[in-house]
C-alpha cells in the first residue's frame, strides 16, 4: 500500500508545485528572472527538504540522532509547507478559499507521500513497522 500511495501522491504533488510555480512566475514582471526558476526550485526544494526531514525522523532515535535528529526536522517542514501553500495560492488564477483548500489538500497528500518514502524504500525499516510492539506488561 505504501508503494501505491507513494507512486500516486509524490508525482501529483511535484507536478502541482511545478505547475503552480510556473503560474506564480507568470505573475511576476517580465524582467524578473525569478519566474524562470520558480517551477524548478519549488518542487526540488519540497522534495529534498521533506525527504531529508522524513529520513532523519525515521532513522533517528533518542540515543542515535541522524541528520537533523528527532526534533530538528520541524523548522524545515514548516518552511516546505509555507512554500507549498504560497506557490499554490499565488499560482492560482483565483485567489480565494477554494485555492487555499485545494493547495492544502495537495500539500497534505504530497508531504504524507514524501514522509512515507523512507519506509517504502527500506526493507529493514518497513519490517520494524510491521513487527508488533512488545507490551510493557510482563504478564
Amino acid at each position: 500500500m505504501l508503494w501505491l500511495y507513494a507512486l500516486v501522491s509524490i508525482p501529483l504533488y511535484l507536478w502541482f508545485l511545478h505547475h503552480m510555480g510556473d503560474r506564480w512566475g507568470q505573475h511576476l514582471p517580465a524582467d524578473d528572472d525569478t519566474g524562470f526558476w520558480l517551477p524548478i526550485v519549488v518542487p526540488l526544494t519540497a522534495f529534498s527538504f521533506t525527504t531529508l526531514s522524513s529520513t532523519s525522523w525515521w532513522w533517528s532515535t533518542e540515543d542515535r540522532p541522524f541528520l537533523l535528529g528527532r526534533k530538528g526536522w520541524r523548522f524545515v517542514m514548516v518552511f516546505v509547507v509555507a512554500m507549498s501553500l504560497m506557490a499554490g495560492f499565488f499560482g492560482s488564477p483565483h485567489r480565494d478559499v477554494v485555492a487555499v483548500l485545494l493547495t492544502t489538500m495537495v500539500t497534505t497528500i504530497g508531504i504524507a507521500g514524501l514522509w512515507l518514502l523512507p519506509p517504502t524504500l527500506s526493507s529493514p525499516l518497513l519490517d520494524t513497522l510491521r513487527r508488533p510492539k512488545a507490551s510493557a506488561d510482563p504478564s
